[in-house]
């Protein structure tokens, strides 16, 4: 049975970290501040709202919530990011995607300033990640995979060892890893494949258009698998090679309901309730040497978002 990977722990370290910084700010007379727009009530995007939230105010970023109509215009959207931007008080900026029927190149990647953009969405800031500038702001949860990564290194590295003969530990824990990533989306697969090749991993994106034989073929020789796709079971355990560590970053909701078919409610909320999954069957947990429960990566993925508002604050101010 693989060991769990305990993703609190991992939060919980990058969190105190940007608690420190965001003190240091504050005692510098800056009080870093994050500015959140959402559109309607989408309930994927309200809970990621409220996780952010709890996690800035428990690190000392302010936070404001800008909401909009789920019938907005783009134009109207346009301009409260624009004034939001404007504000000098405010230093980053996370607008929730996707927008419905909203131009998001022209709403959003036009309008927000690199400097501002904590999502990491920018081509400025995607141009930086390329390069391994690392002055840019980059994805959340592409940064969060890699945080699993380097707080386990001292594990990893006797992993890898055990693995293989010609293995030579180095001081990046990234370097000689051979990491497999089924998921090629701008906010985990691409950025997560260059923040770990420009720290020495070897690296394959597997995505649908892969064939099934050389699908298998790289994810049987992965020392560690990373899977975030909206489909359950996509990872299997006869998919994988010896001691492997998988990272399940997938969020998959759906709705419960009785064996009658009858929707099953939230007695506190008065909702029906929602039963959340990753890409992975339950039976890698059998196979993988580690794994992240689900969900897992969430929780670090909150606190990469603070990290970005703080670092966009000391951008901003020059520091």
């Amino acid at each position: 049975m693989a060991r769990i990977l305990d993703c609190a722990a991992v939060a919980a370290a990058v969190a105190e970290d940007c608690r420190a910084r965001a003190q240091a700010l504050r005692a510098a007379g800056i009080v870093p501040k994050l500015a959140i727009l959402r559109v309607g009530e989408k309930s994927a995007d309200i809970s990621y709202e409220k996780g952010a939230v709890k996690a800035m105010e428990a690190c000392g970023v302010d936070v404001e919530i800008f909401t909009l109509p789920a019938e907005v215009s783009q134009a109207e959207y346009i301009r409260t990011l624009r004034a939001i931007c404007a504000d000098g008080s405010i230093h980053g900026v996370l607008p929730f995607r996707p927008l419905d029927g909203i131009d998001e190149t022209a709403a959003i990647t036009n309008v927000v300033p690199a400097e501002m953009d904590c999502d990491g969405a920018a081509e400025e800031n995607l141009g930086k990640l390329l390069l391994g500038n690392d002055a840019g702001l980059f994805p959340c949860t592409a940064e969060a995979i890699v945080a699993v990564l380097d707080h386990y290194a001292d594990e990893i590295r006797a992993l890898m060892r055990e693995k293989y003969a010609e293995y030579t530990p180095s001081a990046d824990v990234c370097s000689g890893l051979n990491v497999c990533i089924l998921n090629r989306s701008n906010t985990i697969g691409k950025p997560l494949s260059m923040l770990l090749v420009n720290r020495g991993a070897t690296v394959s994106v597997l995505h649908t258009r892969t064939l099934g034989s050389v699908r298998d073929d790289y994810i049987r020789r992965a020392d560690v698998v990373v899977v975030a796709t909206p489909v359950k079971n996509t990872l299997t355990g006869d998919m994988l090679g010896d001691r492997a560590i998988v990272i399940d970053a997938g969020v998959i909701r759906e709705k419960l309901f009785d064996e009658n078919g009858v929707p099953v409610m939230s007695e506190k909320t008065g909702k029906q309730k929602i039963r959340v999954y990753g890409s992975s069957s339950a039976d890698v947990a059998e196979r993988a040497a580690w794994i992240t429960p689900v969900p897992g990566i969430g929780s670090i993925t909150s606190a990469m978002l603070v990290r970005n508002a703080v670092k966009a604050c000391r951008i901003r101010s020059g520091i």
